[in-house]
């Protein structure tokens, strides 16, 4: 195969190939990729080639070296191609995507404990109450928001935490109403006060000061 078959084929050039075109050892080879900025393939670990693109740019250099020229001063550039941009960029989107991972997996091994957000624990008795007392007409997700447990397995009827539930079927939704079971309590003001059974005060001190006093006299026997 010729330079020419190589370059109209676009077949990148094995190492062995290059060096019995350009003349020179596998070191030498090497050198110059790297004073070109050319990257080596690696096909196989037996199978190393120079890119079919650059094979113009090692002739050139070839040239220049044999007129006397060193690769310091060899003015020839990789030249930068839309396929390499685009490689590059896909190589710097993994690179982001592998330190996205990297992030990812050393969170996961890592556990944060957040503050628990502050729960009422009579909001579960104020919904009912409120629902109870202003005739509210409520769904199965909102009473499980109110911590009514097992609502879905309840039958209109049912009583749990002082209330009856009531179900109603509307448009094939579950609606339900519920009940006070347990009335109530009185209000402060109707709350009668327990009778003392003993004087306080004054009073009270007195008639404690009396009995220790007659608990300690002796009257004399009367015959």
């Amino acid at each position: 195969m010729t330079a020419s078959d190589v370059e109209i084929i676009g077949t990148d050039l094995p190492l062995r190939d290059a060096e019995a075109r350009w003349g020179i050892s596998r070191n030498t080879l090497k050198s110059r990729a790297a004073a070109l900025g050319v990257d080596l393939i690696r096909v196989s670990s037996t199978d190393t080639r120079w890119p079919a693109a650059y094979v113009d740019l090692g002739d050139q250099l070839h040239q220049h070296l044999q007129s006397g020229g060193t690769l310091k001063d060899f003015p020839g550039a990789k030249p930068v191609s839309a396929a390499t941009t685009a490689s590059k960029a896909i190589t710097k989107a993994g690179d982001a995507e592998a330190i996205a991972a990297a992030v990812a997996a050393v969170l996961a091994t890592h556990t944060f404990s957040l503050p628990a957000p502050s729960v009422d624990p009579l909001a579960r008795a104020k919904g009912l109450a409120d629902a109870a007392d202003t005739g509210l007409v409520l769904t199965t997700d909102e009473l499980v928001a109110l911590g009514v447990k097992g609502i879905d397995g309840f039958a209109d009827g049912d009583l749990a935490y002082g209330y009856c539930f009531h179900k109603h079927n509307q448009r094939n939704r579950v609606l339900w109403t519920v009940e006070r079971v347990i009335a109530k309590p009185a209000s402060a003001s109707n709350l009668t006060p327990l009778t003392p059974s003993r004087p306080v005060g004054f009073a009270g001190a007195i008639e404690a000061s009396y009995r220790t006093v007659s608990s300690h006299v002796e009257l004399p026997m009367i015959r």
